[in-house]
């Protein structure tokens, strides 16, 4: 049975649902691929001076229409419910009073404008502290300050919804981040965008053999150790991590510090990796196992390694491209022994290095000081 007075504020459920939704430590498709245009609908818009006799009589003819928009030259300046104002108009002698009078007297003069652009999650965020009004009431959408349409808590939710099936449906099972399908998407949506942006593959160093020895459900808990670890050092409303598999990892990054980021990890893997391994083999440093060919060798633990992509503009065509040059930058960061990064400077197309340009790692690097070698170029 509805409440006698409407609550003025979100219930704990529907906000707990609104903010949540977006709750994974980055969102697939949140930032950039899901704005707020993608729940216009349009409704035609009324001039100011309109009498509330002809808001009545568009309500009227039209049964599902739950709001009027109400405009001056382009520019919204207020919204008329539908039950708010039938209310109004259903009171004894409120037509005859108010009927010729300009609509405005019974409009929300204080609508939520949106701009088209803005991110759903950032709306969703919004809308889960603010006056329950704005999510009940809709919100108008704006691109550049002009009216284009109108949207509603219900769309928002049902795109939100429509969003988690999507993540779901190509998340990676062991960590539950995203998979190929939307790291392909982010990448190409933001080239398509002309956005500057960072790729960086991260990857484990000595993983097989250590799989072989610790077994696969211990491999797994360092994959999900490192998942949750790369997770944490991006920023939700900048950057991107996905799983391709295994134990490499997809970093796309738009956080101005996004090298001190991808040093924090590397620092903080050396740090807090340490329970994962035996006492012994983290006092030796390694282990010994057979190779491939039944010798005995040392094997070091686990490490982890970032190559890092700088794109800019025009850099790339697409995905493919990015993937391949990604996955050389990630090859030279193995090289480096421990905790390492390497960010890549080369063009597409440049395969040779300049004398005196790849800064050669110290023979000893320290695991708290991840190695950074940088490839340039004049």
């Amino acid at each position: 049975r509805p409440a006698p007075v409407p609550p003025l504020t979100l219930s704990t459920e529907v906000g707990c649902l609104i903010n949540t939704a977006y709750s994974a430590e980055q969102p697939y498709k949140s930032t950039r691929s899901v704005a707020a245009k993608t729940l216009l609908r349009y409704i035609a818009p009324v001039q100011p001076d309109t009498e509330n006799e002809a808001i009545l009589q568009l309500f009227s003819v039209n049964k599902s229409l739950h709001a009027i928009p109400v405009v001056k030259h382009g520019r919204p300046v207020g919204l008329i419910n539908r039950n708010q104002f039938l209310e109004s108009f259903s009171q004894p002698f409120q037509r005859e009073l108010m009927g010729r009078k300009s609509c405005t007297g019974l409009m929300n003069k204080t609508p939520l404008l949106v701009e088209k652009s803005t991110p759903i999650h950032e709306l969703s965020g919004f809308l889960s502290e603010s006056d329950i009004q704005h999510f009940t009431d809709g919100f108008l959408i704006t691109e550049q300050g002009r009216y284009i349409g109108f949207g509603t808590g219900q769309d928002l939710l049902r795109e939100i919804t429509k969003a988690q099936i999507e993540t779901a449906r190509y998340a990676n099972p062991l960590t539950l981040l995203p998979g190929n399908v939307p790291i392909n998407e982010q990448i190409e949506n933001l080239i398509q965008l002309n956005q500057s942006f960072v790729v960086g593959y991260g990857d484990l160093d000595h993983f097989k053999p250590f799989n072989d020895v610790y077994g696969y459900r211990k491999g797994d808990e360092v994959i999900q150790f490192t998942g949750r670890l790369l997770s944490k050092i991006c920023d939700p409303r900048n950057d991107f991590i996905g799983h391709i598999g295994g134990d490499d990892f997809i970093l796309v990054m738009q956080s101005e510090d996004w090298e001190l980021r991808c040093n924090r990890a590397l620092a903080v893997f050396a740090q807090t990796s340490g329970p994962l391994f035996d006492k012994q083999h983290r006092a030796a440093g390694g282990y010994v196992t057979e190779d491939r060919q039944g010798n005995l060798v040392h094997q070091p633990l686990p490490t982890l390694s970032i190559g890092a992509l700088q794109i800019t503009p025009g850099l790339f065509r697409s995905h493919h491209e990015v993937s391949e040059a990604a996955t050389v930058a990630k090859k030279m960061a193995k090289k480096i022994p421990g905790n390492s990064l390497f960010i890549e400077q080369r063009q597409p197309g440049q395969t040779t290095l300049s004398s005196n340009t790849l800064q050669d790692p110290p023979p000893n690097p320290s695991v708290s000081e991840p190695a950074t070698a940088v490839v340039s170029y004049a």
